[in-house]
């Protein structure tokens, strides 16, 4: 086979010298000529004998050169596979290292709430667009770095097709896959549609600008401003991201409340009962201790990074040690669909109205001659409904202290507020005050609607004052103190304040507070004022606002103290601080159930944080992990059932890679940097082979590097990235994590993919000199150069052809621009980016695949035509 490259690649050197002696002046042709004969020992095929081969294959020299070429395309395919799985391993360990270092946080100071509070120091849109980016396009992005230093600054190989050729799959197959994940009928939207389209507008950008630097700015050529820009671009895109993120640009992204907005590991008990409230709040304060719990074990409140998706997906393919991710979340996701919250077990459904009273207490003058109740009615108005009410003694009497009644209450539609009216006897008896009873009893509605009283204002204590005194006034309590339970977060509780004995006129008493174990704005809110009771007025109340906890810190106690009471009204002497003040020792005992349960849940959710820990403690568990199929065996593992046949299969078949992978230090060592940087090194050596044993399986099938790249390279390095966002697509309430990181993906690999190793290299070429013989035999008389100067007389400069590059470039902008487009109209159509009908899923997702294959197509009907049919020998 070698003499058939070998006549080929002469062809190609007698047809250049013939161009050289018909165009050039006598001159140059001599210097041209002497450059053209060099080219031997820099263009000859990397699968050719004695070409210079690539960085470590082929691994025997000249012997495999001359091995049959069926054999060595066999070799090569099962080789470069093999060499895709160890990769996407050893990716997976450098992703456990980035999730390891994002996931750092820190405990801060709240002045205004007097704690501390557990802070995460990576913003998710900066983590996502930077370290995740680079975890999950490390082989692509190394690829090019390792090759520009391989071939000393010459652009040649697979590099940048394969960043074109992986962003197309990403783009059009795999959001294609994502479309057609979901079951029938569901729908996942994109939430964050600001760090979105900032993502999208990017992702088409990087691309216009290859276009711009490789045809308009500097033909075949990227200069040093160029490069620099290009990896400029970078930061830049994690800039305008943050501030989308963080509502700077284009309105209010939707997670960017101050404090702890889901569980983690790190939290202290007060953060946990934080959410564990927040969680109440938002399913209902009906949900009992016991459904919540389960909810939020079964959300773990948070949404899974790119790093959890990727490494599931990696070792449900190679038999790893599983995270369980789909498991634990879909169970609650069933429920979340097409919602705003998750319904909860046994879920009551809410009344169509409710009835209640608008005061607890009401105090009436003998001679008043009746009392007047109020009873509103709230919730849906659109229809009639009644409450029926009683009035029952207490120690007023029926027709001698008050007229009973026992009658149903009638609501028409729109109507909210009736009074009820009970007459008072007046009688000429030297009496105490006395009391009798308004209560709801039951309610009814019309059309099979549901009404209800309410549980905590369906009654009605009414006192029956003898005398115009003004009345004596304290706590409403019993005794001199009183205990409030503490409960999980922060709560108003209600002091009531009473005047008995007379309720003439208008009242008023001051009140204030002061600390005692309790410490004022760390436990309880002190303040001070003044409580008004109006004129038949005979009860008021202080909210006092205390601090929630979940810890056990005993008892704490502070006071309040009634002082200096105004229009004729007096203190109750019998009471702690006697006539010139009243004092109520108010004790904030611990809630020793709320604490059990989230003593419960913290247990929990420490299981399976222990479970779905990306990372390793230290090298035995590594080596464990590695050898045995699934990791092994936990005594509390809860899988199902054991290893599939396909396990075994693809774990022995990983085992040297895994094995080899064990070496790398694990995760909690140095905060993770130390794993990060040790698997980046890792990635780069098998990146090496990949580079060589992809170029020679090109080359021996007679396939052009730029196809070579944008089929086998592509598709290889992005299937683990396939897997990860289907399930991504099936667990997670929304598309963020399955659509958004496509787009942020792709920009982040040409910015710095391309922008990095193309800035290195043109700063290298500019400061070279203008002596490499190679430069000058390849480009010197290139007639694509000419805006470089004369024949001859050119200074060295990084030359990227644009050639099949750009044309790919702009078909893929192109597809890449529709299949946004299609997005779009799936959102306006289906509610969403993802899912829907099923028919229209599969439209679209064929749609996208068939976008990928004219892509595919196009670019390599273009890569032929410049190769001349082919790549033997180029």
């Amino acid at each position: 086979n070698t003499e058939d490259y070998d006549r080929a690649w002469k062809r190609r050197i007698s047809g250049a010298k013939a161009t050289v002696q018909c165009c050039l002046p006598v001159q140059f042709a001599a210097g041209a000529m002497q450059n053209m004969s060099n080219t031997e020992d820099y263009d000859r095929a990397i699968c050719v004998k004695g070409s210079a081969g690539g960085v470590l294959f082929p691994l025997f020299g000249d012997a495999e050169q001359e091995w049959p070429r069926g054999l060595r395309i066999v070799l090569y395919v099962v080789g470069l596979f093999w060499c895709f799985m160890g990769v996407s391993i050893i990716a997976d360990v450098f992703m456990s290292a980035i999730e390891k270092v994002t996931s750092k946080k820190v405990r801060l100071w709240d002045k205004k709430k007097q704690r501390f509070y557990t802070f995460e120091v990576w913003n998710a849109t900066v983590a996502n667009l930077t370290l995740m980016a680079l975890g999950s396009s490390a082989p692509e992005i190394l690829l090019n770095v390792i090759d520009i230093f391989a071939k000393e600054f010459f652009l040649e190989g697979l590099g940048p097709s394969t960043i074109v050729g992986s962003a197309a799959f990403n783009l059009l197959m795999i959001i294609a896959v994502c479309i057609v994940s979901l079951p029938n009928g569901q729908v996942r939207y994109i939430k964050d549609m600001t760090v979105y389209m900032c993502t999208a507008s990017w992702s088409i950008f990087a691309y216009i600008w290859l276009i711009i630097i490789l045809l308009v700015s500097s033909p075949h050529v990227v200069e040093i401003w160029e490069g620099v820009l290009t990896f400029l671009f970078f930061p830049l895109l994690a800039l305008t991201a943050f501030a989308c993120d963080k509502g700077w640009v284009g309105g209010g992204s939707t997670h960017r409340e101050r404090g702890p907005i889901h569980v983690h590991e790190d939290m202290t008990n007060d953060e946990l009962a934080e959410v564990y409230a927040e969680l109440r709040k938002t399913h209902g304060t009906h949900l009992t201790n016991d459904q919540a719990a389960r909810i939020l074990l079964a959300m773990d409140y948070k949404p899974r990074s790119r790093a959890h998706y990727r490494i599931e997906a990696t070792r449900s393919m190679f038999g790893g040690k599983r995270l369980n991710i789909t498991n634990q979340i879909s169970r609650t996701l069933t429920s979340m669909v097409g919602k705003r919250r998750v319904v909860p077990v046994d879920d009551v459904i809410p009344p169509d109205c409710t009835f209640e009273c608008t005061s607890a207490k009401l105090a009436v003058l003998e001679g008043s001659g009746h009392a007047v109740i109020k009873v509103v009615r709230k919730g849906n108005l659109n229809f009639s409904a009644a409450v029926h009410f009683v009035t029952e003694p207490g120690t007023a009497e029926e027709h001698n202290d008050f007229e009973p009644r026992d009658e149903w209450l009638e609501f028409v539609a729109g109507e909210v507020e009736k009074e009820v009216r009970i007459v008072i006897v007046d009688d000429d008896a030297n009496e105490p005050d006395e009391q009798f009873y308004v209560r709801l009893k039951e309610a009814r509605a019309e059309g099979g609607r549901t009404a209800v009283v309410s549980q905590t204002a369906g009654n009605v204590v009414v006192t029956i004052i003898d005398d115009d005194d003004a009345g004596v006034i304290s706590f409403g309590c019993e005794g001199d103190a009183l205990s409030i339970k503490q409960q999980p977060d922060d709560f108003k509780a209600t002091i009531p304040v009473q005047r008995r004995n007379g309720a003439c006129s208008e009242v008023k008493v001051s009140y204030y507070m002061e600390g005692d174990s309790a410490v004022p704005d760390r436990d309880f809110e002190s303040s001070k004022g003044v409580l008004v009771f109006a004129d038949q007025q005979v009860e008021q109340s202080i909210e006092v606002g205390i601090r929630g906890k979940t810890r056990d810190d005993g008892m704490n106690r502070f006071r309040i103290i009634l002082t200096d009471p105004e229009g004729g009204a007096a203190l109750d002497e019998s009471r702690d601080g006697g006539s010139t003040k009243n004092i109520l020792t108010v004790t904030i005992s611990p809630d020793l159930e709320t604490k059990e349960n989230l003593d419960r849940i913290r247990s929990s959710l420490a299981k399976r944080w222990e479970k779905s820990k990306l990372g390793h403690a230290n090298w035995a568990s590594q080596f464990k992990e590695a050898i045995f199929v699934n990791g092994g065996v936990d005594d509390d593992d809860d899988q199902s059932s054991g290893p599939s046949i396909a396990d075994y299969i693809t774990h022995y078949i990983t085992l040297p890679w895994k094995l080899l992978f064990a070496l790398v230090p694990p995760t909690d060592f140095c905060g993770g940097w130390l794993c990060f940087f040790c698997a980046l090194l890792a990635i780069g050596f098998v990146t090496m082979i990949i580079n060589d044993i992809a170029s020679l399986l090109g080359c021996v099938m007679c396939i052009p590097d730029d196809i070579t790249a944008i089929t086998f390279v592509a598709l290889g390095t992005s299937l683990p990235d396939t897997f990860a966002s289907r399930v991504a697509a099936r667990s997670e309430p929304y598309a963020d994590s399955s659509v958004g990181n496509v787009t942020g993906s792709n920009s982040v690999n040409v910015f710095l993919g391309l922008g990095l190793p193309w800035m290195i290299a043109a700063v290298a070429w500019s400061s070279g000199g203008s002596g490499n013989a190679k430069w000058q035999a390849k480009y010197q008389f290139d007639a694509d150069l000419g805006w470089l100067g004369e024949a001859g007389f050119r200074e060295q400069a990084f030359v990227v052809k644009a050639g099949s590059l750009a044309f790919s470039v702009t078909v893929f902008t192109v597809c890449a621009v529709v299949c946004l487009g299609m997005l779009a109209i799936r959102r306006h159509v289906c509610g969403g980016e993802l899912g829907g009908p099923r028919h229209l899923a599969y439209i679209s997702a064929g749609f996208g695949t068939c976008l990928w294959f004219i892509y595919v197509a196009l670019s390599c009907w273009k890569s032929m035509q410049e190769s001349g049919g082919g790549g033997c020998a180029k």
